[in-house]
């Protein structure tokens, strides 16, 4: 059987369950553009444009059998700048599940085996309430970043397309040994005042999607 195999004292991983989609070896980077707009009532939408490079820099045992790997997150405003360093996070395998500490706050992004249709909650090591994932279009080929990838898959993480009070779309897609490729997050609180009700004036909120421009290991 195949293995998904790290640095020496890594976890191995049959690929046969899916886990390829999200590869954790220490040297992996992958290197996005991401597009951002913050929305506010007061103010006129601030547009970012930015890159953001993920690194495992490191892994360590954290149970039977079981690693969690370290993530350093760096960006910069366009190629050829110096990267600056903006938080670290980690990720880990358990019970079938990956799971990604953002911060302090901790989701399962993927749930092995990938299949789809299969749903779970993002939120089971969290305070934030459940919220319920589900796999799409699961082995379809995509073009992202100028690359092809034979196969992906789609987690949707939400998909609340409520135009009068708050909308709601969050999906990430992920390739088979590549991981991360593809990210939208859309989160719009409209104004609910009688003058304005129903007509998608935005109060405040987030737009966000990040796409892959390079990865690769050192």
């Amino acid at each position: 059987m195949a293995l998904l195999g790290g640095c020496e004292g890594e976890e191995a991983v049959p690929l046969d369950s899916g886990a390829a989609y999200f590869p954790l070896e220490t040297g992996l980077y992958h290197i996005y553009g991401v597009h951002e707009v913050q929305y506010s009532v007061t103010a006129e939408p601030e547009v970012t444009d930015y890159e953001l490079k993920t690194e495992v820099v490191d892994s360590f045992p954290s149970g039977a059998n079981a690693y969690t790997f370290v993530i350093h997150l760096s960006r910069r405003s366009g190629e050829g700048e110096p990267w600056e360093p903006s938080d670290t996070w980690s990720a880990r395998r358990e019970s079938g599940k990956v799971i990604v500490a953002e911060g302090n706050t901790s989701f399962v992004k993927v749930q092995l085996p990938v299949h789809t249709g299969a749903r779970w909650n993002g939120n089971t090591f969290n305070a934030l309430g459940a919220d319920e994932y589900e796999y799409r279009d699961v082995g379809e080929a995509r073009e992202l970043g100028g690359m092809t990838f034979e196969k992906t898959m789609t987690v949707e993480q939400e998909f609340n397309e409520d135009r009068i009070v708050y909308y709601d779309t969050r999906n990430e897609i992920y390739a088979l040994d590549a991981g991360l490729v593809y990210k939208e997050v859309v989160q719009l609180n409209y104004c609910t005042e009688d003058d304005c009700l129903g007509q998608q004036k935005i109060d405040h909120g987030t737009e966000v999607t990040m796409e892959i421009r390079e990865y690769g290991k050192h």
